[in-house]
């Protein structure tokens, strides 16, 4: 009977094959192992794979909801702590200027006017308030602050109230231009109001809430009528001045229910953004604990396998060190 023997050139290509496989199912398993995943999740599923991708598209609607609702509860806060801000300033000065025409001297309505035009400065910066370096008051327009500076507003309506000589006027002017669109409407420098931003499944949070705003709009007006004081409007008659000074501030006081309005406005959109994120992440935890049981692998069978091949890779080496020891004094021996 003929002998068919193998080469040492075919045995070195055949263990070198041999090594290689067992080295890659010791990585597969090691992998297995560690993560409790199978390394190939499509023959783990015998090639129905519609579970997972179901399970990977809710977690990346539900991230996208995570990013939405994030940037939704900075704006929302930003826009509560600027409002919250305007009702400080309003609040500090509104009794003094409805007393003004009880001042023994013009003077201290002089000092309440330029009170005021320090205040009238300090909305125009709240309501200039970026987050995360997005205007929150400006629209679609985020990359833009809403309002210009406050000097510039003043010179505005100073211009709009040239001519007039009562309180009267000052305050009809004041409102009209406020009113206009081409006055305070052409002075905001944001955009549209935003659109419903998508928080969670079938609910939005609406952000629309711009310095057009007529809250927003009356209360400056309110404080620009008493800071037009200090840049001389009405000099001359103290008694105008002061019931100007009257008029601003019983329109800051009567802008204070409309200020309350929109706190709570924006207190229910922050409300609700926070009710959202809560039941995404529950939702997003359970999805990724289902995902996890997707496919996974006994991790007894995995250290077992690993352990077999580990054995047999170890089994390999050792034949192939006495192979290639071999020589002819050792075959004659």
């Amino acid at each position: 009977m003929m002998r068919v023997s193998v080469g040492d050139a075919s045995m070195t290509n055949i263990l070198a094959r041999q090594g290689a496989d067992l080295r890659g199912q010791v990585q597969r398993a090691a992998q297995e192992v560690t993560t409790g995943r199978p390394a190939d999740i499509g023959q783990a599923l015998r090639g129905d794979v519609t579970p997972l991708l179901a399970v990977d598209a809710s977690l990346a609607r539900l991230a996208a909801f995570r990013t939405n609702a994030t940037d939704a509860a900075f704006q929302a806060a930003a826009q509560q702590s600027a409002v919250a801000g305007l009702s400080d300033l309003a609040s500090g000065i509104t009794m003094t200027l409805m007393g003004s025409r009880d001042f023994p001297t013009p003077a201290q309505v002089s000092a309440t006017a330029a009170d005021a035009r320090g205040r009238l400065a300090s909305a125009v910066g709240l309501l200039n308030t970026q987050a995360s370096g997005r205007a929150v008051f400006s629209g679609v327009a985020t990359d833009a602050v809403p309002l210009g500076g406050s000097d510039a507003l003043l010179a505005a309506l100073e211009t709009a109230a040239a001519g007039a000589t009562t309180a009267g006027q000052v305050e009809a002017a004041v409102n009209g231009w406020f009113a206009d669109p081409l006055g305070f409407g052409s002075f905001y420098q944001g955009g549209p109001p935003l659109t419903a931003v998508p928080v969670a499944a079938g609910e939005a949070a609406d952000l629309s809430t711009t310095a057009m705003d007529p809250a927003i709009r009356d209360t400056l007006a309110g404080f620009a009528m008493a800071a037009l004081l200090d840049r001389g409007v009405l000099a001359g008659n103290s008694e105008e001045r002061a019931r100007l000074a009257q008029i601003a501030g019983q329109t800051l006081h009567r802008t204070e229910d409309a200020r309350i309005t929109l706190a709570a406005r924006i207190g229910t959109v922050e409300a609700q953004v926070e009710s959202a994120r809560s039941r995404n992440a529950a939702e997003e935890t359970s999805l990724g604990i289902l995902r996890s049981d997707i496919g996974s692998v006994d991790p007894y069978e995995a250290a077992t396998r690993l352990e077999n091949v580990r054995a047999q890779l170890e089994s390999l080496y050792l034949v192939t060190a006495r192979v290639s020891r071999l020589n002819l004094a050792e075959y004659l021996r």
